[in-house]
C-alpha cells in the first residue's frame, strides 16, 4: 500500500526498453568478450564504472566464476541506489549457486522508470561486454522499488529467467505485467512488511496469468531479507532450474533443499497453523516429481480441519479488514490536507490518532493483529515519505513540508527527521522555523552536524547571526 503513485510509462519507452536490451544481449552473445581476470573473487568489488557514462555498479564475483565458462548473473536492484548494501544479503547464495552478482549504484526510487531503464540498459551494455553471460540464466532481484524495477525489466525484455521480488509485487503500469511462461517469480515478504497484503494478492494474480511463483513469508520488517531466506528463493530458482533443463538435477541438494524445507513446515504446525500449511502445500507443489509426499499432504488436511485453523483464518480475515479500514481513514484525512498541504488543526488529529496507534500496538505486541499495526504505521509512513520526496523532485516545497512535518509525528526522538524538515522549510524561505528545527536535530545528537553549514541549501541563510551561532556553539 502506498499513497503516491508511480509515473506511467509509454508503449515508446516500453518498446525502446526491449528493442536496446534485445539488441546488447544478441550482439555481445555473440562476440563472447571476458576481460574479468581484473576482477577479485570472493569480495564486492564497488563503483566499477559504467561504459559511457558517469554511472558507477557493485560487483561480486564468486569463488568457483571461471572467466572461460558462460556465467549465471543476477542483477540486484537497491531501492536507494547503494548496490553494495544490495548484494550483501546475496553473497552466500551466488556462491552456493555460482551466480555472478550486479548491482546499479545509479537506479533508485523516486526516479521516473525512463530514466531506471536507460540506467540499467547502459548498465547491461557493460556487464555483457565485460562477461560471457548465459542468456538463459539471466536473474533479476530488488527490495521495494527496486523490486518492481526487476519485475518491470523482466515483463518487458522477455529475457530474464526469474526474478527474486523483495518487499513488493508488481509496478503499477500495466505494461509491465508479465505473461504465461515469461520468467519465474518468487516473493519474499516479512508478517510486519507494509507490503504484506500486495505479496499475497500479487501471488494470486500470478496464478490468474499461470506464471510459475512461490511466496515465502517469514518473521520481518520493511527491509531486505536476511541471507537465509534469499537463500529459500535461490533454491526454489535452483528447482525452476532443472524443471527448464537449464541446469542438471542436483540430487543431493534437493535432499537438502526438501529437508530445510519441511523443517519449516513443522516448525509452525504450534503456532502459526495458517503458514504451516501454506509451507506443506509449498512442499507438495515443488517436490512432487522428486519424492512420495503422502505424510505432508495428510499433515495439510489434519492442520486445515482443525478448529484452530480455522479460528486462525477467521482471525486473519478480520486483521486484513481492519488495516485496510484503519489505512482508509488516515489515507481520507492525508488526501484532504496534502491538497492544502497543510493541516488545519496543526497536526492535531495525526498525533492523537498515532498515539492510540502506538498504545495498540504496545498492548498487541507479538499477535497477529499487532504485526497487523505495526504493517498499517509504516505504510503511512513510508507514503508520507514517498510523496516528500516526489514533491521535492517536482519542486512542489510547500506540498513536502507537510509530508516532512508529519513524518516527524512519526519519529519525534530521532534527530534525522527534525533536520528533513528544517531542510523543507529552508526550501520554503522560512528561516524561523529552519532554525528552529536545525536547532532540535542538534539537540538529538545528529551526525556530522557542522557541515549542515556549508550546504548550498542553507547558503542564503550563512550570514544571519542565529545561523551562524548555531554552528560557533558546535564549534567550541
Amino acid at each position: 500500500m502506498s499513497m503516491l503513485t508511480l509515473n506511467s510509462v509509454t508503449l515508446k519507452k516500453v518498446l525502446y526498453m526491449r528493442s536496446v536490451f534485445l539488441f546488447l544481449l544478441n550482439f555481445y552473445m555473440l562476440v563472447g568478450l571476458a576481460q574479468t581476470n581484473r576482477f577479485e573473487k570472493g569480495k564486492i568489488v564497488n563503483s566499477i564504472s559504467v561504459q559511457n557514462s558517469s554511472e558507477t555498479y557493485a560487483l561480486y564475483l564468486p569463488n568457483s566464476f571461471d572467466e572461460t565458462k558462460l556465467s549465471a548473473v543476477v542483477f540486484v536492484f537497491d531501492p536507494s541506489g547503494n548496490g553494495a548494501n544490495g548484494m550483501q544479503s546475496f553473497i552466500a547464495s551466488a556462491e552456493k549457486f555460482n551466480y555472478i552478482l550486479i548491482a546499479s549504484n545509479n537506479t533508485k526510487n523516486g526516479v521516473a522508470y525512463e530514466i531506471n531503464f536507460e540506467i540499467t540498459n547502459r548498465l547491461f551494455a557493460t556487464v555483457f561486454s565485460e562477461f560471457k553471460i548465459d542468456e538463459k540464466q539471466i536473474y533479476a532481484a530488488g527490495f521495494s522499488g527496486g523490486s518492481r524495477l526487476a519485475t518491470a525489466i523482466a515483463a518487458l525484455t522477455g529475457k530474464v529467467q526469474g526474478v527474486i521480488a523483495c518487499g513488493a509485487g508488481l509496478a503499477i503500469n500495466k505494461s509491465f505485467t508479465p505473461k504465461k511462461e515469461m520468467f519465474s517469480f518468487v516473493g519474499l515478504v516479512g508478517d510486519e512488511d507494509m507490503n504484506y497484503q500486495e505479496m499475497f494478492n500479487t501471488k494470486a494474480l500470478l496464478d490468474k496469468f499461470e506464471v510459475d511463483n512461490e511466496l515465502f513469508v517469514y518473521n520481518d520488517t520493511h527491509r531486505w531479507p536476511p541471507s537465509e531466506q534469499i537463500e529459500r528463493a535461490f533454491g526454489w530458482l535452483q528447482l525452476q532450474a532443472y524443471k527448464k533443463n537449464i541446469r542438471s538435477v542436483d540430487s543431493q541438494f534437493v535432499q537438502s533443499y526438501f529437508e530445510t524445507q519441511y523443517a519449516i513446515a513443522d516448525s509452525l504446525v504450534i503456532h502459526n497453523k495458517f503458514r504451516s500449511v501454506r509451507e506443506y502445500e509449498s512442499i507438495i507443489k515443488n517436490f512432487t516429481p522428486y519424492f512420495e509426499l503422502k505424510a505432508a499432504q495428510q499433515k495439510a488436511e489434519a492442520i486445515k480441519n482443525s478448529p484452530e485453523y480455522k479460528d486462525q483464518i477467521a482471525e486473519r480475515a478480520a486483521n486484513i479488514k481492519e488495516e485496510n479500514e484503519l489505512y482508509e481513514k488516515f489515507s481520507k484525512v492525508y488526501s484532504n490536507d496534502i491538497l492544502a498541504a497543510k493541516s488545519d488543526d496543526n497536526f492535531k488529529w495525526w498525533r492523537k490518532e498515532l498515539r492510540r496507534l502506538d498504545i495498540d500496538i504496545e498492548n498487541a505486541t507479538m499477535t497477529p493483529r499487532g504485526k497487523m499495526l505495526k504493517r498499517l504505521k509504516y505504510s503511512i509512513f513510508a507514503g508520507a515519505y514517498e510523496s516528500s520526496m516526489g514533491y521535492i523532485y517536482a519542486k512542489k516545497y510547500k506540498h513536502a513540508l507537510y509530508c516532512d512535518q508529519l513524518l516527524v509525528y512519526f519519529n519525534p526522538t530521532q534527530a534525522y527527521w527534525y533536520y528533513r524538515v528544517a531542510q523543507s522549510y529552508a526550501r520554503n524561505d522560512d528561516f524561523k522555523h529552519t532554525i528552529r528545527n536545525l536547532k532540535k536535530a542538534k539537540e538529538l545528537g545528529l551526525q556530522r552536524f557542522q557541515a549542515i553549514e556549508q550546504l548550498p541549501l542553507f547558503a542564503k541563510f550563512k550570514q544571519k547571526k542565529k545561523f551562524k551561532k548555531l554552528f560557533e556553539e558546535d564549534a567550541k
